[in-house]
């Protein structure tokens, strides 16, 4: 487990990016799970025995949050927090470094000390390229609107 760096939005990303996968799987259950039946006796409404459009509408609209099991944490705005790895990803695919030490240190666990080792660099050089990796993540969050900035 990675310590904490004491900001609380640089260490909200962080929890985002190692969790990444399972966001997206409860995002994909959010959408594709059943959305049960609209309307019928008790609510007063006609039923509808059409799902489709029903369907359709819930897949297209943003989710609003979805629970991560069993921690039953709850990552609210989940599709922003994704645009946001993924224009992360996107930028450290530009630069070799970053998008190794983002690889080692947010999908695999792996500490500062054995990613310079790995990787041939210094960790001076490390903390730098990971310094920009996160103001990048924090522009990006904050142009999404998922962090407050104040």
């Amino acid at each position: 487990m990675q310590r904490r760096t004491g900001n609380r939005n640089v260490d909200t990303i962080e929890d985002i990016f190692r969790r990444e996968r399972e966001i997206r799987e409860a995002v994909l259950e959010a959408k594709l799970g059943a959305g049960g039946h609209t309307g019928g006796a008790p609510s007063g409404h006609s039923y509808i025995s059409d799902p489709t459009p029903a369907a359709a509408l819930r897949r297209a609209a943003e989710l609003s949050c979805v629970t991560l099991y069993p921690s039953k944490e709850r990552i609210f705005r989940p599709e922003a927090w994704l645009a946001v790895v993924d224009a992360v990803k996107a930028w450290c695919a530009n630069d070799v470094f970053k998008a190794e030490i983002f690889k080692r240190r947010y999908t695999s666990g792996e500490n500062s000390q054995d990613t310079c080792e790995a990787v041939h660099i210094e960790i001076n050089t490390y903390y730098y390229f990971l310094r920009e990796i996160r103001n990048y993540a924090l522009q990006c969050a904050a142009q999404m609107q998922v962090i407050r900035v104040f």
